[in-house]
C-alpha cells in the first residue's frame, strides 16, 4: 500500500515541524528568534508536504489497472455478499456499475431487477381464447370473445411481477353468465361488491390480474 502513516523520521527528513507560538521571541523567553525568511520557510514547508501527501493519496485512489491492487478502493469491503463473495470490494462495485451490472443488486420481490428486465417484452402478447377453462400466463392478454361460462384458475408459483389481462363480452338477452375464480383474489372496480366480481349480461369487460405478494384484480366494465 502506497499510503502509510506519517513517521517521525519522514517528518524530520521533510523538515516538517510545528509552527512556533512565539517565532520572534528570544531563546531566554522561550521563543525561537526566527528571522523573517526562516519564519516564511516554516510556513511554506508544512502545506507543501500536506499537498504532496494528498497527491499520493489521490494517485492511490485512482490507481492504474496495472497497479489496481494498490488502489484504496480494492481494500474496502462492501459486505454486500457475505455468503457468496465476502471479498467483494468497493472497486468491484465501481466496475460493476460502469459495466451496467448495478441492476443485479436491486430486488423486485424474489428476483433481481436485471432478471425482471431480461424477461420484459416491449409489447403485450395477445392470444385469442375460446375455451371455458383458463389458467393465464404472465404477460398475456386473453381475448375471449363472448363468454357465457368461464372457469379461471391461477398459477401456483407466479413471478413477483405477474400480470395478465382478460377481455370478454357477456351475452345480452335471456340466459345466464358465470365467471368462476379461486378464493383469495382482491377485487376492485366495476361490478364488484363485497369482495366479489359479479359479471352482468350485456357488458364488455377488461379484467387485469396481477400478483404483488397477493392476487389482485381490477375490473373495467362498459355496456355493449
Amino acid at each position: 500500500m502506497s499510503i502509510e502513516k506519517l513517521t517521525e523520521s519522514e517528518m524530520n527528513e521533510q523538515g516538517v515541524v510545528s509552527l512556533p507560538t512565539r517565532p520572534n521571541g528570544d531563546y531566554a523567553s522561550g521563543g525561537e528568534a526566527l528571522s523573517a525568511s526562516e519564519l516564511k520557510e516554516r510556513f511554506d514547508r508544512l502545506p507543501r508536504y500536506i499537498a504532496e501527501r494528498l497527491n499520493r493519496l489521490i494517485e492511490a485512489l485512482n490507481a492504474s489497472p496495472a497497479g489496481r491492487e494498490e488502489a484504496i478502493a480494492e481494500l474496502i469491503l462492501t459486505g454486500m455478499f457475505p455468503s457468496t463473495d465476502a471479498g467483494h470490494t468497493l472497486a468491484d462495485l465501481f466496475r460493476e456499475i460502469l459495466n451496467g451490472d448495478f441492476a443485479g443488486y436491486l430486488t423486485v420481490g424474489t428476483e433481481t431487477l436485471s432478471e425482471c428486465l431480461a424477461r420484459k417484452t416491449d409489447a403485450v402478447t395477445v392470444v385469442n381464447f375460446s375455451d371455458e377453462e383458463l389458467t393465464p400466463e404472465d404477460g398475456i392478454e386473453y381475448r375471449c370473445g363472448t363468454v357465457t361460462e368461464l372457469e379461471l384458475s391461477l398459477p401456483d408459483s407466479p413471478p413477483p411481477t405477474f400480470r395478465c389481462t382478460l377481455v370478454f363480452d357477456t351475452p345480452t338477452g335471456s340466459g345466464t353468465v358465470s365467471v368462476d375464480y379461486p378464493e383469495g383474489i382482491r377485487w376492485s372496480g366495476d361490478d364488484v361488491g363485497y369482495g366479489a366480481f359479479l359479471a352482468a349480461k350485456g357488458r364488455h369487460y377488461t379484467v387485469t390480474i396481477w400478483y404483488d405478494g397477493a392476487w389482485e384484480a381490477a375490473v373495467r366494465g362498459a355496456d355493449l
